[in-house]
This record gives structure tokens, sequence and C-alpha cells, in this order.
């Protein structure tokens, strides 16, 4: 297992210091989709945990932000079994497994309100080599280095909740970073997936970055640029409505992007990630996207951290 999958070395002064593993999944043949985040803080003897599933018209999830560190076991990437709780993340060759059984919320949709159990059974497997996009800003020091990368996967396996299991045949993405995260800051990312390839983009206004990513398909990764179009927020409903960007890959060629929202979002409470507490609106919505080149809409996410915004 290499090195970087495992929890690094920590600086015991940096308060806001974290290890994060990131996964998320969009099936291709309509059924589930699902993200998964957990964000070990040392400095502060806790975890803080996202795991949501959107599947026939519905959300079901769970927002744990005060799991305790010393719960974890880190031995092979990390497992969690405390409560009635428990899930994990294995590196393996050439799949990860990754698993979540639990008793979750139905927080839109049908019923919502209800709890249910959920089980999730993934097998993640790496279409691309590990990579860096650029999109991380929280800086280390020499003594205690940080850094991330990311990876787009073929992910398969059931997601299970209220009645039969439902299998996933998906494209995915993950990352992993550790170091000092500020989340005071306002961004916007997207990524969509199709059976052939992957548009990823992130931008930060007040970093003064209009947008970037990268297109994955059969003539490999290209970076992108964002050279025209606007997100128009809903904030009141958290949310976005209908919008068209442009992005110039390193050759000029354009790539233009349609999408537009499905479902409700789903929101974060993120005030327990400042020392000081301070809530801001932050959610993520499952959106139907129209790539250029791309022969059939796709499904994919726009997440919004709005601080400062509304």
């Amino acid at each position: 297992m290499s090195a970087d999958e495992r929890m690094h070395r920590f600086d015991p002064d940096v308060w806001s210091w974290n290890e994060s593993w990131y996964l998320s999944w969009i099936d291709l043949d309509g059924g589930p989709v699902g993200f998964f985040r957990l964000g070990l803080l040392p400095n502060q003897g806790r975890a803080m945990l996202w795991c949501y599933v959107h599947r026939d018209g519905e959300w079901l999830g769970v927002d744990e932000s005060r799991l305790r560190y010393e719960d974890f076991d880190l031995t092979h990437g990390f497992e969690y079994d405390r409560f009635g709780l428990r899930f994990g993340w294995r590196p393996g060759t050439p799949a990860a497994t990754f698993s979540f059984d639990g008793v979750v919320r139905k927080v839109a949709g049908p019923d919502s309100g209800a709890l249910t159990a959920l089980s999730v059974s993934l097998h993640a497997t790496p279409t691309t080599e590990r990579f860096g996009t650029g999109t991380g800003h929280d800086v280390g020091s020499e003594a205690y280095p940080s850094s991330r990368f990311e990876q787009s996967l073929m992910v398969a396996g059931t997601v299970t909740a209220g009645g039969p299991a439902q299998p996933v045949r998906a494209g995915g993405h993950r990352d992993k970073s550790w170091g000092p995260r500020d989340w005071r800051v306002a961004f916007t990312l997207g990524d969509l997936q199709s059976e052939h390839g992957q548009l990823y983009f992130v931008g930060a206004p007040q970093l003064a970055e209009r947008g970037g990513g990268y297109l994955r398909d059969a003539s490999g990764m290209r970076h992108l640029a964002c050279v025209d179009g606007v997100i128009p927020y809903d904030d009141a409903a958290r949310s976005i409505a209908s919008t068209r960007l442009r992005f110039v890959d390193e050759g000029g060629a354009p790539v233009d992007v349609e999408f537009e929202p499905i479902s409700p979002s789903v929101s974060f409470d993120m005030a327990h990630t400042c020392e000081v507490p301070e809530h801001w609106s932050y959610w993520r919505v499952l959106v139907e996207a129209r790539v250029s080149g791309w022969s059939e809409p796709v499904r994919g996410w726009v997440e919004a951290s709005r601080y400062g915004c509304s």
C-alpha cells in the first residue's frame, strides 16, 4: 500500500489539520449515485463523515461531525465500527473496497424524515494514475508537508436500503488530501461522468480563479480552463438554475457544457469546521449535463460553498 494512502504525520500545532478520504460515484445505467467523505482531525480528537446516496427519487444519508478519532483503525486505509455504524476504505490491487452499514435518514423525497438501514458495498478500480489538479490551496510546512491527489475510477457493487440490493455500475472519482484545511472560502466544483469519459472542474472566486479542471476521454486527459459562462446560483433553494459554460483545452479547442439540477440539494453543517464556529450555505446537487462531443446526456454533481456570498 502506498504511503500516501495511509495517515500522514500531522502538525500538532495546527488546529485544522485534516486527513481526508473522498469517493463519489454516478451509476451509468440510471441507478444509485452517492458520495462519501471522511475527514480525520487529530488535533481535535474527532472525525467528520458525509455519506449520501440518491436513488429512486430520494436522498438518504448521514452527516456526522463528532466521531471520536481514537475509534478509527488506520492500519489499512481506515475502518470504523461503533454504535451501530460501520464503514471503511481498504486500498487494494487492482481495486480498493468501500463499505458502509448504518441507519440513515431520508432527507429528501417521499417519506422524508424517516429512518432506514443503508448498506453500500463497492469495488473501485482506477482508470487513471493518481494525479494532481492544482485545486488545493491549504499550505503545510517543511516539517509537516501537505498535499493531495485525485483519481478517476470505475465502481461496481450494490446499494441496499429498505428493499432488494440495487446494482451499481458507475463512473467514479476519489481524492485524498492532508494538511491544514480552511473551509472559509467560496468555491464550486462539478463532476460529470459518462460511459467513456469524465469532465471535472473547480473554481474559487475569492482566490481569483474563474475555473478549470480536466476532460478525460479516449484520447487521454486534457486540462481545461473556463473562458465563458456564469453559474446562476439560487441561494434560497441552495441550488442553481440551468447553466452554460465554455472551456478550452491546452490547444485552444472549445468544450461546451450545459447542465441543470435534477434533484433537491443536500446541505452540510460547516460551522464546526471553524475554531470559532461560523455558519454558511454549503451544498451538493445532482445534475443532468450535455458535453460537446459526447453523444448522450450524462449525470453528475455540482457542489458549492457559498461562504461570504449569501
